[in-house]
């Protein structure tokens, strides 16, 4: 949601900008990132773009450095800083030319976003989500009405869960300001999610909403659907590409090869003891009424991440990840190893995987911000 965040409030930032200071030459350009290294000996520092790539920036005298809150619209309660306050890991978008090296950047106004305020907006908003959101799978569409009807997943808050092992429907409506996003085919990220449509919706996609319910849950008014097709497959390491950063697998259910993509958005953990006990028994129950899943997500992010180069062939992996034109090559939502007594197979022809209801809780960072 950091990125979003910016991203939303870039256009208007810049314009009232524009609004205060000398028109900008046909050479103005702008770098948007987060800070890797300060150094005030020579007035620069390396910021990762939003792209990915590292960047100089060096300042002037007259540099304009302004502080603004995530979320502001304007520049009207900017408050104006220094270089000396900033700190590695806030947000910042500059204003200036490219220099004269490769990858260099000489900025003539910088407007920042702190990372402890960007953390708290960010707390925030995952908050709300768990409070009033609701997450599952369509169901049924009804073009006439705009209405979806979805199966309340595992996974969703605690406003929309079912509450027991049995499955329970939701009609979703949507107020006449609701946004719709869709997951692009290889990005995990909420913030790149691109504006939809109801008509893009999908049998057997996967949507998390926020808004309102009524009293037994019902029906349901969304605020915003965030929704994608995902899929979550059982497989076997075959080999890792360590450049690429990329594990190479086979298809349990399938036995095609697959090449799935390690970002550091993914969620790549080695389950505990104490994981495979909660997920086998889930698996078993299709549910505890007991057990929120939401339990086991600060759990599994806990645990240390794990690297495509800790995976050895023939090692068991279950991996989520959004659909694609192109299913042999995918982007890992969340890939997870130390599975191999969860995994099902049938004693008769080949091996038939049962995932149970893992297909919702293995996307448990997908839809919230």
């Amino acid at each position: 949601m950091k990125i979003l965040t910016l991203v939303l409030c870039c256009a208007a930032l810049l314009l009232a900008q524009g609004n205060s200071a000398a028109p900008a030459s046909s050479q103005t350009a702008r770098a948007v990132g987060v800070i890797l290294t300060i150094d005030p000996d020579t007035r620069s520092l390396t910021i990762r773009t939003d792209a990915g790539t590292e960047m100089k920036i060096s300042f002037e005298e007259a540099t304009r450095f302004l502080r603004v809150s995530p979320g502001a619209k304007d520049l009207e309660n900017a408050t104006t800083i220094s270089m000396p306050d900033l700190a590695v890991g806030d947000r910042i978008l500059a204003r200036g030319r490219s220099g004269a090296e490769p990858g260099s950047f000489l900025a003539t106004s910088v407007i920042v976003m702190r990372k402890t305020d960007i953390a708290k907006k960010h707390a925030a908003e995952r908050a709300e989500w768990e409070k009033r959101g609701v997450g599952g799978v369509i169901t049924a569409l009804n073009p006439a009405t705009k209405e979806i009807t979805i199966n309340l997943g595992s996974s969703s808050g605690s406003s929309g869960g079912s509450g027991g092992s049995g499955v329970k429907t939701m009609v979703i409506a949507f107020t006449p300001e609701a946004t719709l996003r869709r997951y692009s085919p290889n990005s995990v990220k909420f913030s790149d999610a691109q504006p939809s449509r109801f008509e893009e919706l999908k049998i057997g996609d996967q949507v998390r909403a926020l808004g309102n319910g009524n009293e037994d849950r019902s029906r349901y008014t969304a605020e915003v659907l965030v929704s994608g097709s995902f899929r979550t497959i059982a497989a076997v390491i075959v080999s890792h590409d360590a450049a690429q950063n990329t594990v190479l697998v086979t298809d349990l259910a399938t036995n095609k090869r697959i090449e799935a993509r390690l970002t550091p958005d993914s969620i790549a953990r080695r389950l505990s003891a104490e994981i495979v006990q909660k997920l086998a028994a889930r698996n078993k129950t299709g549910g505890l009424p007991d057990q929120d899943p939401r339990d086991l997500q600060p759990l599994i992010e806990k645990l240390p991440h794990l690297s495509g180069a800790d995976l050895k062939p023939g090692d068991a992996v279950i991996i989520s990840f959004a659909n694609s034109e192109d299913v042999s090559r995918v982007t890992a939502i969340t890939l997870l190893a130390g599975v191999e007594s969860l995994l099902k197979t049938s004693t008769r022809g080949g091996q038939s995987v049962n995932l149970g209801s893992w297909n919702l809780d293995l996307n448990m960072n997908v839809g919230v911000p």
